[in-house]
């Protein structure tokens, strides 16, 4: 057992505590599990998942200054463009990469390594830091700063400390193995920010590791769970919760405000989700098939994305099958290899 004395030396504080404001967004995030655990066996859950990663891919990015918006970042990600993206298409980019890599990882029953962790900072910083502080620990000394008013929060260890903080960190996360997840997963994420371990990417590799911990240890619903958002809107209250926790020697303000955090968004996913379930059942086979045909008419050709985008409130998979019948009764007409194929209304003889 460790007693994590360079936590304790540099007054990183490092007990999970539950307090009763801890405790009670738990409760909250529990009234959710029901509905959002459904959300995998229902004909919307490629939709909601995708939709939780447009948002915590831009607001992750958003609160280390980021200018995309959820409108941009969905064009952005839904382009193949090979043109070089700005500083903020990139930042897009590598986090959708990193965010993918971390879901990979997080289907694996082994802890996740330092390396690991280091891997996901090199996708979250890809060309946009110098090489030598890419995808490895700091050797450079780092404050933390608020990204929304540039000030600085604290300064934060050593760079020559920051090797020994991890391995802490890491017996950290063995130790408390058996925690309850969302207090391992919001803990570690202050005690990671505390130590910065890398000299760019630092909150959106965190932010990263805590969704990693959240499913590796089953809670699911992470998946659907976009925190970030919420982090987003109350971004003078995730600095101030970082310097509470050094003031008071706790964990608990970071521990509450994530959670906080995390509850809220779990239930802003519940009231979209029903309402895209109520709009879905209205819309029937024949209905959307229809709308498909009249959108045909419109269009010398058209692509399989632009009928997603008509009818957004519809899952990808199941316009495809209504594609697919269309081809099959010749009422649309395919043409073209499976990446630029095109449909169109037959031509009459």
């Amino acid at each position: 057992m460790s007693d994590f004395s360079l936590f304790k030396q540099l007054k990183i504080p490092s007990k999970i505590k539950l307090t009763d404001a801890f405790v009670k967004s738990l409760m909250k995030i529990a009234e959710c599990k029901p509905f959002l655990d459904e959300i995998p066996t229902t004909p919307l859950e490629v939709q909601l998942h995708r939709q939780a990663q447009i948002k915590a891919i831009t607001y992750s990015n958003q609160i280390e200054g980021n200018k995309f918006d959820e409108k941009a970042v969905t064009t952005l990600l839904g382009t193949s463009s090979s043109k070089t993206p700005d500083k903020d298409a990139k930042e897009i980019l590598n986090y959708q990469n990193a965010l993918s890599y971390a879901e990979t990882l997080s289907k694996e029953k082994k802890l996740p390594s330092i390396r690991d962790f280091c891997d996901l900072q090199k996708l979250v910083t890809q060309d946009l830091i110098q090489k030598n502080q890419h995808g490895r620990l700091r050797t450079i000394p780092v404050s933390l700063i608020n990204e929304a008013t540039g000030t600085e929060i604290e300064k934060c260890p050593d760079p020559t400390q920051v090797p020994f903080l991890i391995e802490e960190l890491w017996h950290w996360l063995r130790e408390n193995e058996n925690a309850n997840p969302f207090a391992k997963a919001f803990a570690f994420h202050y005690l990671a920010v505390a130590i910065h371990p890398f000299a760019d990417g630092n909150g959106r590799t965190v932010r990263l590791f805590q969704q990693l911990l959240l499913l590796q240890s089953g809670e699911t619903i992470a998946r659907y769970v976009p925190s970030e958002t919420v982090v987003m809107r109350n971004q003078s209250r995730y600095y101030a919760a970082i310097r509470q926790c050094k003031a008071l020697q706790s964990t608990h303000p970071m521990m509450e405000f994530m959670a906080e955090c995390f509850a809220a968004s779990a239930k802003e996913v519940v009231e979209e989700a029903r309402t895209l379930f109520e709009k879905s059942k209205k819309l029937s086979p024949e209905t959307r098939m229809k709308k498909i045909l009249n959108f045909a008419k419109s269009q010398p050709s058209f692509q399989m994305k632009d009928i997603v985008e008509l009818l957004s409130d519809t899952p990808r998979r199941t316009l495809e099958r209504d594609v697919e019948t269309l081809v099959a009764e010749k009422k649309l007409k395919m043409s073209g290899e499976k990446k630029g194929r095109r449909y169109s209304i037959p031509q009459k003889r």
